[in-house]
This record gives C-alpha cells, sequence and structure tokens, in this order.
C-alpha cells in the first residue's frame, strides 16, 4: 500500500488501463490528475489545468490512447460550484494532448461517463445549479465533433450515476431529488441518435454507481446513512457509509466504499452474504481494479494498494 499527495487534496476518480485519473487542488485551485501506473507505484504524472478550476471525472482507454472527461473552468463550491464547462480530451499513448472539447451547458456541466459506441462516443453527466439540476447525454465523433446532444430534467437536486448500453442505445443512470425531499434512482433510455425512449423509477435511495452484472443491474450508493446495494432483485443494507465503486467479476461483485470511518471492499456471490474487507483506517474506496484499489483518507491523501479479489 502506497500514498501520494500532490497538494492539499488528492483524489483518484478513475482507472483507465494503467492510468489513473482523478483531481488535485494545489493550494490555489483544482487540476486534473493523471498517474501512470506500475502496480502500486507511480511512475508519471501529468496534470491539465488552466483558467480557474479543473477536475477530472472520467476516463476510459483506447487502442491509441486515452479519452478523459471531467469539468473545466468553472469555480469549485461545497455546493457544485458554478461556470463548469463539459470537457473531454483525447490524450495519445504518450498522454499528448491530441484534441479537447468544451462546452456550458446551463451554467454547469461535467462529463462523468465516457461509453465507447461503434463509430463515436457517448459521453454524459450533470448540469445545471441547485434547484435546476438535470442531466445531458450526447455523441461525439473520435475526432471531437459533437454530433448531439439532449440537457434534460429540472430538479431540487441530481446526482448522475452511471452510462451503460442498451440493446438499441444507452441508458443513462441519476438521483433525483423529488419534491417531497425523497430520493429516487431513476433511469433515463435513449436511442443511438439521441431520440428518448423511455424513464422509470429503480429504486429509492441514492445510487452513486451502476454495473451490468451476470444479467443484473446492479446499484450501489447508501440509503439513509447506510451503505446500499441492490443487484438484481436482490437488496443489502450494511452499516453507516457508502458504496462508490463496482467491480463485476464472473462469479462475484466487488463493491468498494466507506464503512464504519473504513475503507472497504464488500465481496457479494450470487448466493451468499455480502463479505466485508477492511483496507485502511479513516477514508474510503473511490476506484476498484482487478489488481488496484485507488482511494483516500480523511486528510486527503490518495492511497493506491495492490488487490487480488478473494
Amino acid at each position: 500500500m502506497r500514498t501520494y499527495s500532490f497538494g492539499t487534496e488528492t483524489v483518484p476518480i478513475a482507472l483507465a488501463g494503467d492510468l489513473l485519473a482523478g483531481s488535485v487542488h494545489d493550494g490555489r485551485n483544482y487540476k486534473i490528475m493523471l498517474a501512470r501506473l506500475d502496480g502500486e507505484e507511480i511512475v508519471e504524472t501529468r496534470f491539465l489545468a488552466g483558467e480557474k478550476d479543473w477536475e477530472g471525472q472520467s476516463a476510459i482507454k483506447l487502442d491509441d490512447g486515452y479519452l478523459i472527461g471531467g469539468a473545466v473552468e468553472g469555480i469549485a463550491t461545497p455546493d457544485g460550484g458554478e461556470g463548469w464547462k463539459a470537457y473531454l480530451a483525447r490524450l495519445d499513448e504518450n498522454l499528448g494532448l491530441l484534441w479537447e472539447w468544451k462546452l456550458g451547458l446551463r451554467d454547469n456541466g461535467a462529463v462523468y461517463s465516457i461509453l465507447p459506441a461503434k463509430d463515436s462516443f457517448f459521453i454524459a453527466g450533470e448540469t445545471g445549479r441547485p434547484g435546476d439540476r438535470g442531466f445531458f447525454i450526447g455523441k461525439l465523433s473520435p475526432e471531437g465533433e459533437l454530433l448531439w446532444l439532449r440537457d434534460f430534467g429540472s430538479w431540487a437536486d441530481s446526482v448522475f450515476t452511471a452510462l451503460l448500453p442498451t440493446g438499441s442505445g444507452v441508458k443513462l443512470i441519476g438521483g433525483v431529488k423529488t419534491c417531497d425531499g425523497h430520493w429516487k434512482a431513476k433511469s433515463f433510455k435513449f436511442n443511438e441518435k439521441g431520440g428518448p425512449s423511455g424513464e422509470e423509477i429503480l429504486a429509492e435511495g441514492i445510487a452513486l454507481t451502476a454495473r451490468l452484472w451476470n444479467g443484473k443491474l446492479v446499484l450501489a450508493g447508501y440509503r439513509g446513512e447506510n451503505f446500499w446495494i441492490r443487484a438484481g432483485d436482490s437488496e443489502f443494507t450494511l452499516g453507516e457509509g457508502s458504496a462508490t465503486s463496482l467491480l463485476p467479476l464472473k462469479d462475484k461483485l466487488l463493491a468498494g466504499g466507506e464503512l464504519g470511518g473504513k475503507a472497504v471492499v464488500v465481496e457479494i456471490l450470487e448466493d451468499g452474504e455480502p463479505k466485508v474487507r477492511e483496507l485502511w483506517e479513516n477514508g474510503w474506496v473511490e476506484v476498484l481494479g482487478e489488481n488496484i484499489v485507488a482511494g483516500v483518507t480523511r486528510d486527503w491523501e490518495m492511497v493506491i494498494s495492490s488487490f487480488i479479489a478473494p
């Protein structure tokens, strides 16, 4: 287990092959962190920054490089900030910038998910400010040309969860706060051209992440103050904490997060009770990979640990 700090805050968010993406606060502004890994060791770093704050929120590995998503040129505040532009950058294998895309959306926008398609990329994330929060979904060409974009919804509050493929398009999952103050996880379906094709309420609670596992939709986050996972028709509510990351494997599901103030990975089998594996004190897991776990401490230092699934 290794601990790293590149400023007053160092937070990993996404793993794309050997590249860990996230955000660093240098004492003045946020910037996007790119850290190349060799096991637990960081062997190369690069930071993307510019005017005001920049945050890394998503990343995927391509055959010839990477796509990095996030929010740039905004001002970070406790309620989500203001002036953020949704951001996407294509990098070559040496982390050289090939192109970048920025777009202002309802005063705030952030790319939280990137999903490869046949000849393009779906992107999705959050828009708006408290009292008028929503989601967006769009599609870009490999050269960074915006093919279409939909900005939708107006809720008191919302939390983006995931972007998942369907047979004929994509499904955006997000949590919305209704007028009665309750949080619900909802699914919004779109076809490949951006046409809406239905929505449904999935569950009560705040889902921070979602994945597909052996044909089941898995939601993970928190309900009330408790660590919460829903896998198909099965639900698990553990102690105080929240689930922040998921890793579906063939015979088991792993969920990372915080439980009772400790960074944990929870193992779930198809027909068994959850098993909790504690990793470090006073922190939580943000990223789960097949051989690596990354997260933070309460002091906002980054922890990287080699990990073998139980």
